[in-house]
């Protein structure tokens, strides 16, 4: 069994959603990528990120090539089916034909057959600073992307990257909490959470919506989950909430009926996530809530505030 000294993980986002990307990082992780590299004790898996490209299960870590090659050639352990790939990092890259040049040398010292095209064992090579890192590769597959189609949308629907970051800063990215969406939608939070393999459970006042996110849950091969019914009467306690906030601009809201929103995700939640086009402050402290943590995502003319309050 091979044994791991730490996970290193590769994250790339454009400059609009990077508050969004560090936000999840210190939730998930505790702390926040230096020169989009972080790492961490924590084994999170890299397809649930709408932030990270790739994980490497560091094996060894050298100050020399040389030293670096003794030890995988002392590896007895047969890999058939391997790929050896180098992993470009944001900066400090080595040139390119010295790469491929590594590569070849490493491939001939790992015992197996290497098979590019459909291989059963992922190993990656880098290099930081003045440390040669080698290990096993776990990217990101992407495979979410396909959830930017869903069968019934709306315009003002949370983008599926917001989505997935937000289901993540929700539970910090363990799949023991409880989560919570009361005003679910068409249940594009929904998704992204039972996608990661959490516990959520979504509400939707009306009723044609919450049909529609139940077409949109079975459409990616869930159970129709969403309940029609109203978010004030639910009963239940859990470990955290996301409240996509109806918004003044999109939906007919009182400040009286936001206020009430925010007042029973406290009574039923332990944790929020509130996402918003207004700063709601004053509303979050009447609560009863403290903000421990947020961000803003600007996009055009929008800006998206999440904010995380206990």
């Amino acid at each position: 069994m091979i044994k791991f000294l730490k996970y290193m993980y590769v994250v790339n986002y454009p400059t609009f959603e990077e508050e969004l990307c560090l936000l999840e990082m210190r939730t998930v992780f505790g702390k926040m990528p230096k020169e989009k590299i972080l790492f961490s004790d924590i084994k999170f898996n890299p397809s649930n990120s709408p932030f990270i490209k790739t994980r490497l299960d560091i094996i060894y870590e050298k100050d020399s090539i040389d030293e670096l090659l003794i030890e995988i050639s002392n590896n007895k352990t047969v890999f058939n089916n391997f790929k050896l790939e180098y992993i470009r990092l944001n900066r400090g890259n080595i040139p390119y034909e010295e790469r491929i040049s590594l590569i070849k040398k490493i491939a001939m010292n790992i015992l197996g057959i290497h098979n590019f095209k459909n291989p059963e064992f992922n190993f990656g090579i880098t290099k930081i600073k003045d440390k040669w890192i080698f290990g096993m590769e776990n990217k990101n597959d992407y495979k979410w992307h396909t959830h930017d189609n869903k069968p019934c949308s709306y315009s003002n629907s949370l983008s599926v990257k917001v989505a997935k970051a937000v289901v993540n800063i929700a539970n910090s990215g363990l799949k023991k909490y409880k989560i919570i969406d009361p005003c679910c939608g068409v249940g594009t939070t929904l998704i992204e959470g039972l996608d990661a393999g959490y516990q959520i459970e979504g509400y939707e006042l009306n009723r044609q919506i919450a049909i529609n996110a139940n077409i949109n849950l079975e459409f990616y091969g869930f159970k129709p989950i969403v309940i029609n019914g109203d978010m004030h009467n639910i009963k239940n306690k859990y470990d955290s909430s996301i409240i996509d906030i109806p918004y003044g601009i999109f939906s007919h809201t009182s400040e009286k009926e936001q206020q009430d929103i925010i007042d029973t995700a406290r009574r039923i939640s332990n944790k929020m996530v509130m996402i918003s086009f207004e700063n709601h402050d004053l509303m979050v402290a009447q609560a009863g809530f403290e903000i421990v943590d947020r961000c803003v995502v600007t996009k055009g003319k929008f800006k998206r505030y999440i904010l995380i309050a206990k």
